[in-house]
């Protein structure tokens, strides 16, 4: 009877445990999409994912997982213990080529992940309106935002510089982490339609904000999420007009690159322009200093009106021909 009692208690100690095990590995994220090669690292194994397999999909991914992108990329969403009772819309995550991203266990402020190198997107849903991303010696929380963290090198400085590219939402804020014999620094806001560059400048810290930059939009815009994701997602896409900035006015449209028609249009104007101007100047010349007979000379000069009339005509059509 002893034995029974024990081997009871036994068995509802290990389920608890297991319980507790499962509760603790459980990340929120799920790996649903990859395309190129990638490297799932879990519990210290290492499985390698080459271009146009499947066998990942659906992964849950557990507390301290890492996924790397090669020359691919990856897609993931924040899915709740229980899909059964979802409701809402559902973070969804996006990591380009050269990325490693290292998955943290949900925590009492939401969601936290680790950007140890590359571009992420990260577009929040109502069901989870607040995620943290640290990024070397920075902590980026990011609350109801679509926004993207770059934390890659440039040419000539070893040390990665983080970049917050805010597009839509509420925004969040920027937290860098003292390093010894620095003073600590104030937390940053990071603001819908800016962009948010620290640089880590040993022993001085470069900050910089700016309007968030069109060519960023545009990489982004050319790298949208691609699946179906396994629940709800928001609103993804993006368009090439700036976000609406805190004044509330309207977005302001990029104005497209003119094309090269338009400008051989313009330049050939131009020219030609210039070209009857020269032939008319010519014509004076010959008439005011050439020799002969004087009505050839008369004729000329006439000519040399009609050319200058007609090159003066040319530039002013490149003039008020200006091509978007």
């Amino acid at each position: 009877m002893v034995k029974k009692l024990c081997k009871y208690w036994g068995a509802v100690v290990f389920i608890f445990l297991s319980a507790t095990a499962g509760a603790q590995d459980y990340s929120g994220w799920r790996l649903y999409h990859a395309e190129g090669d990638m490297v799932l690292t879990s519990r210290g194994s290492r499985t390698i994912y080459k271009s146009g397999s499947s066998e990942f999909a659906g992964t849950l991914l557990r507390s301290q997982d890492m996924v790397q992108t090669a020359s691919g990329r990856a897609e993931i969403q924040l899915i709740p213990e229980d899909p059964l009772a979802a409701a809402g819309t559902y973070t969804v995550l996006k990591l380009e080529d050269n990325t490693s991203l290292l998955v943290d266990s949900l925590g009492g402020d939401g969601p936290s992940l680790e950007l140890l190198y590359g571009r992420i997107r990260v577009v929040e849903g109502s069901s989870s309106r607040t995620i943290r991303i640290r990024t070397g010696n920075s902590a980026c929380i990011l609350r109801d935002s679509d926004a993207a963290v770059d934390y890659v090198t440039r040419p000539g400085i070893p040390q990665p510089a983080l970049e917050v590219h805010c597009f839509n939402g509420q925004g969040g804020e920027l937290i860098p982490v003292s390093q010894p014999g620095t003073a600590d620094m104030a937390s940053l806001p990071i603001r819908s339609g800016e962009t948010l560059r620290l640089e880590y400048r040993i022993p001085f810290s470069h900050v910089e904000r700016k309007p968030l930059d069109q060519e960023v939009l545009s990489y982004w815009i050319a790298s949208p999420f691609t699946a179906s994701a396994p629940l709800a997602v928001p609103a993804t896409e993006l368009y090439r007009a700036l976000p609406l900035q805190q004044t509330g006015a309207e977005p302001v449209p990029a104005l497209p690159m003119p094309p090269d028609q338009a400008r051989r249009i313009k330049n050939g104007t131009i020219i030609a322009g210039l070209a009857f101007i020269g032939a008319g100047v010519g014509l004076q010349s010959i008439s005011t200093f050439g020799g002969g007979d004087e009505d050839l000379r008369d004729r000329f000069l006439y000519g040399a009106y009609g050319s200058l009339g007609l090159g003066a005509l040319f530039l002013l059509s490149a003039v008020l021909y200006n091509p978007r």
